[in-house]
């Protein structure tokens, strides 16, 4: 959630840098993490309507349904369209056959009409009261429908289907100019021409912006950008006007003059010929600049959203009421489970021991690691008042990581940790110390944690020079 605030901020300061029009679009699956979301109030819930509202008010244009923000039912959907979310998908429809979002949108710019419309892939676990079509079935009839109302339009699609499909698409419609996929295997796509169609996404989760700046031409199709190519050609001639002075400078020495001569003949001819290529791309900028430019253009970057960057106040504003109303309903629920289960001790998780215990046995380790930043974990979280959000608790808890089952433990449980496993502990890295406690030799314990037990918490997310081995370093405990 934190990079919500950093795109807002991208947003911003792009928008700030460039007055030309601009489109915001998303093609999905920003909601949810999981394929099921439980029914009620729940955490998950009250992200994925903070998500709506921040998107709302950065004025996204288009947002195709992704089958992951179908997990909390389609009633969250439809409500945030009442309220004028714009959400796009051309195949999800009702019991009866009609279509439950728009299908497609316009936009003039350039005079060009913009058209976007969306498909949606089928989700896991299918949602009640609703049908998606195949796009086999729904882009025929669409396209049509699009091109009787458009006169030559720039068709965008927003597609959550997989890349085979996509691919697909792209070879039976070259009416589509620009296909934005959020294919969950892939993280960003580098712009990459398919049958004619411009095809392209961002990683998942928002861990990135992408720019991508399209000049439109007269004619609808993709060609090469002038200025960029002048620019290659530009420091091509460079070099090789740095070639050609150093080889004169040689010839002045009588004995290399020969030696020399066909190759500055060569380089001579190659100069000639580059300094017509550039003289032909400058008339073509020229008549760029009058409007007069055949194909569409452009350019795309990349922006990845650091840490270190620029937060919106406005959007963090948001994720801390977001982040109170967790705080209260966990609250809540955290009362009720002690209620239940008067007995708040460690025994509640019999298969691990806390630090203390640790510390019997291994003092000079466990002073040590107290001065560490895994210690004051769960601390941190408490000062941020998050210790009660349970997309943060999971790595500032003391958690069997080495047991691959740790993962289906229920969330809510994390709540009611008991004070003990309140930090990254000992047996986050070495695993339960139950039985090694009560038998040392017979269970023994890791002693040095593989990466993939720190990469559980430390993810591009929340450490983007995440580097193992220098890590270790840091943290790894005296020898005995």
């Amino acid at each position: 959630m934190g990079g919500l605030s950093k795109k807002a901020f991208q947003l911003q300061t792009l928008s700030e840098q460039n007055e030309q029009q601009k489109l915001l679009i998303d093609s999905g699956n920003l909601l949810f993490k999981r394929d099921s979301i439980t029914d009620g109030v729940s955490q998950e819930r009250l992200t994925a309507k903070s998500i709506i509202k921040i998107y709302q008010k950065l004025g996204y244009d288009g947002v195709g349904v992704g089958p992951l923000d179908l997990s909390g039912g389609i009633k969250l959907l439809r409500d945030s369209t009442d309220n004028g979310f714009p959400w796009i998908s051309a195949n999800i429809m009702d019991d009866t056959g009609n279509p439950l979002f728009k299908q497609w949108i316009s936009k003039k710019t350039q005079n060009t009409e913009i058209v976007i419309t969306a498909l949606t892939a089928a989700p896991r676990k299918m949602v009640p009261g609703i049908q998606i079509n195949k796009w086999q079935t729904i882009l025929p009839e669409l396209l049509a429908q699009i091109r009787k109302v458009k006169k030559d339009p720039f068709i965008v699609l927003l597609s959550s289907l997989n890349h085979e499909e996509n691919s697909q698409i792209t070879k039976q419609y070259p009416e589509i100019h620009l296909l934005i996929s959020t294919d969950q295997r892939k993280g960003n796509v580098s712009p990459q021409l398919l049958n004619g169609c411009l095809l392209t996404q961002t990683a998942k989760q928002g861990k990135y912006q992408g720019l991508l700046e399209i000049t439109l031409g007269k004619d609808r199709r993709w060609g090469q950008n002038s200025a960029k190519q002048l620019a290659g050609l530009q420091n091509k001639l460079g070099s090789l006007n740095w070639q050609l002075r150093r080889l004169q400078k040689k010839t002045t020495v009588a004995e290399n003059e020969e030696k020399y001569k066909k190759t500055i003949t060569r380089l001579s001819s190659e100069k000639k010929k580059l300094d017509s290529q550039i003289d032909s791309l400058k008339k073509a900028i020229a008549k760029e600049k009058t409007g007069e430019i055949a194909n569409d253009q452009y350019t795309y970057r990349f922006i990845g959203l650091k840490k270190s960057m620029g937060d919106d106040q406005p959007t963090i504003e948001e994720l801390n009421k977001l982040n109170s109303k967790i705080s209260e309903l966990h609250q809540k629920e955290r009362a009720n489970n002690r209620k239940k289960r008067s007995d708040g001790s460690i025994s509640s998780h019999a298969h691990m021991t806390g630090y203390r215990v640790c510390s019997a046995c291994h003092p000079a380790q466990a002073e040590f690691w107290q001065a560490t930043r895994h210690a004051a974990a769960y601390a941190t979280l408490r000062q941020r008042k998050k210790h009660l959000n349970l997309e943060c608790l999971p790595c500032h808890l003391t958690l069997d990581i080495q047991n691959a089952t740790f993962k289906k433990q229920p969330r809510k449980q994390l709540l009611s940790f008991p004070e003990e496993l309140q930090s990254v502990g000992c047996e986050s890295c070495h695993g339960a110390g139950k039985n090694h406690s009560i038998s040392p030799e017979r269970y023994r314990l890791v002693q040095l944690p593989d990466e993939n037990i720190c990469l559980a918490c430390h993810t591009s997310d929340h450490d983007d020079n995440f580097d193992y081995n220098a890590k270790l370093q840091q943290i790894s405990c005296p020898a005995e």
